[in-house]
């Protein structure tokens, strides 16, 4: 097993120049509010990271090309640390989430298993979620997630590979109801974790690791476009709030045109 180098840190997969501006900002995010804040993204050849990331960026994993969620995959072996929250990145963090580090250390891999709402109210409603309610799923949602560099986390992503690989065959002869003609991230790593035990991919008694998610059935928006029902304002004193309520918790904002240059030049103030 090939030593890592870096103790603990953050790592999201870039592919484009969109995705590569939110995990800039993701990355500017973590270093404004966290102390544990090494960062390291994962592009692909044809995604150039200009020198003004370089300078926030800890480490830049490039990779000759990407798949859609097949890259994901690859983290076990591309993560430069031995502890990895692994993030999306059109994600924000908006306070110091440290502590979760001991928390979800818990277990090799630990997953978000429950989302919230801007108001901060768990999620019950399944709209997003039937398939894995009908199959008795392991409610992973990889969107923040941890994992330790170790044999079973290996196996862990391995098992990924092969349900991804054979997914037809799941689609078709195990799952009731299968909803996906692919699978994405959230499906194949819920599947595996099933397969290898449910139990051993989150820890019940924690309230984290959790996001905010901003999608239109999780928050019941009229429509697709959160920013239409919701004002956000980012303070002064960095605390960013939607409709008036502070968020604490990672941020999915969803929509990548969020990420915009104003915002990343007000965290850009803050740090560089």
């Amino acid at each position: 097993m090939k030593q890592k180098t870096r103790e603990q840190g953050y790592l999201t997969f870039a592919q484009g120049k969109k995705y590569l501006q939110c995990a800039y900002l993701l990355a500017l995010s973590v270093k404004t509010y966290c102390k544990i804040n090494d960062f390291a993204v994962v592009v692909d050849e044809a995604t150039p990271v200009p020198e003004h990331m370089l300078r926030v960026f800890d480490e830049v994993i490039t990779i000759p090309t990407m798949e859609p969620f097949a890259n994901e995959c690859l983290a076990w072996e591309l993560t430069p640390f031995k502890e990895t929250f692994k993030v999306e990145s059109d994600m924000l963090i908006t306070s110091n989430i440290d502590h979760w580090w001991a928390g979800a250390r818990l277990k090799n891999v630990c997953f978000t298993s429950q989302v919230r709402n801007y108001r901060g109210e768990i999620i019950e409603d399944i709209y997003h979620r039937k398939m894995w309610h009908e199959n008795n799923l392991c409610n992973a949602y990889n969107g923040f997630m941890y994992f330790r560099h170790c044999t079973e986390t290996k196996l862990f992503f391995n098992k990924c590979k092969t349900v991804l690989k054979n997914f037809n065959v799941y689609k078709n002869t195990v799952l009731s109801n299968c909803r996906h003609d692919t699978a994405d991230t959230d499906v194949f790593m819920s599947i595996a974790a099933t397969e290898l035990g449910s139990e051993d991919y989150y820890v019940p008694t924690l309230d984290y690791p959790t996001f905010t998610h901003m999608k239109q059935h999780i928050n019941n928006f009229s429509n697709d476009d959160w920013r239409d029902a919701c004002h956000w304002t980012l303070t002064d004193d960095m605390i960013f709030c939607v409709n008036g309520y502070a968020q604490t918790r990672p941020f999915h904002y969803f929509h990548k045109d969020f990420c915009t240059q104003e915002l990343i030049e007000r965290y850009e103030q803050r740090i560089l």
